[in-house]
């Protein structure tokens, strides 16, 4: 009996190590198959399916997934491939794409992602210099303008930060980033933008240059009754720029608890302008006799010619007519003086269209020696 059981058992032993072989073998074969890989085409082939690796430019991976993956699924919709980023290697410029399907699937969908990325512009970047006091005006109030060219442009603009400097000479480097179409529109638009401030520091230069210094700043060594703090204090928001500095021109001063700046820029000029065109209508007979003015009240807007250079300002009456004078404030440079009444004519409205430009300061935490 125990004859017949080992003339039995060896065949059985090899037979069994034969079919291990033979599955071992098998599986093998299969794991080669699945796993076999060109380095030069990074593809894999399996037994029923594809898996191909695609370098995208990281700088494309946005406009191949699209808002919310919109693109990417449109092209597994069309291609029936499946695709997928491998995880983000931020030293590497490119982003692995694997795409999954079969040949025809996986050739299609890679087809469409090259034509996607050829047809995207081609983004640029530009460096130019401008001055210092050129920066506020392109940038504007928060930000205001500079939006308003990138809006416009569709580029993207980026002023770097500056010394806290106002210094003629100095520059700062504007960025500008777009397609070439993109980066010239928003070029011209800065570069209008250096021609306005420098027309407008030509102009501030010229007036400045004529001005004088003005007369009398306080009634109170008068004799004229006015009240205490005849002052009129302007509301306004006063709008630093980019490097938080603000550029002003002192019209009047006191002390430096009461002093009076104008804000140097458009509303200077215009203000320059208002006075001229003020002088010469005024001075015009026919229509100084027309604007004869038969009571004069307290708190009244008039037009009132300044002893110190004969020219017409805007002014408010600070005191009633005594000895054929009135107290009068100049509400565009804070200063004040005792004008004969018929120097004091009607104010119309198209001299009011301008803001008014003198801004009552004092300077804080000052004390004296």
């Amino acid at each position: 009996m125990k004859l017949i059981q080992r003339q039995f058992l060896l065949p059985i032993l090899i037979g069994v190590s034969f079919i291990s072989v033979g599955i071992a073998s098998i599986y093998c074969w299969y794991k080669k198959d699945d796993d076999d890989t060109t380095d030069d085409n990074q593809i894999r082939i399996g037994r029923h399916k594809l898996t191909k690796e695609f370098k995208v430019p990281r700088q494309f991976v946005p406009v191949v997934i699209g808002r919310g993956g919109a693109t990417i699924k449109d092209v597994e919709n069309k291609s029936s491939a499946r695709i997928r980023f491998k995880e983000d290697n931020i030293e590497c410029p490119d982003r692995i794409c694997l795409i999954q399907g079969t040949l025809e699937s996986v050739n299609l969908a890679e087809a469409m992602i090259t034509t996607i990325i050829a047809n995207q512009p081609i983004i640029e970047t530009y460096e130019m210099y401008v001055p210092q006091q050129a920066c506020g005006r392109i940038i504007g109030r928060g930000g205001e303008t500079i939006h308003q060219i990138q809006s416009l442009s569709s580029a993207k603009i980026i002023v770097e930060n500056g010394f806290s400097t106002n210094h003629q000479d100095s520059e700062r480097r504007i960025i500008i980033k777009g397609t070439a179409e993109q980066i010239a529109t928003a070029l011209s638009q800065i570069e209008d933008k250096v021609k306005e401030e420098k027309e407008t520091r030509i102009q501030l230069e010229t007036n400045s240059s004529t001005r004088l210094p003005r007369g009398k700043l306080s009634p109170r060594n008068t004799a004229v009754n006015v009240p205490e703090s005849p002052m009129k204090l302007t509301e306004v928001t006063l709008q630093l720029d980019s490097d938080g500095l603000m550029e002003v021109y002192v019209s009047a001063m006191e002390s430096p608890s009461l002093f009076f700046i104008q804000l140097v820029g458009s509303g200077t000029i215009a203000l320059d302008t208002l006075i001229s065109d003020m002088t010469t209508y005024y001075n015009t007979k026919e229509n100084y006799e027309m604007h004869i003015l038969k009571n004069i009240t307290v708190g009244q807007m008039v037009a009132a010619k300044f002893s110190f250079d004969e020219k017409w300002y805007r002014a408010e009456v600070l005191s009633s007519p005594v000895d054929g004078f009135c107290e009068v404030y100049f509400v565009d440079f804070g200063d004040h003086e005792r004008v004969d009444t018929s120097f004091i004519l009607e104010l119309p409205t198209n001299f009011l269209i301008l803001g008014v430009q003198a801004v009552e300061c004092s300077l804080a935490n000052v004390k004296p020696w």
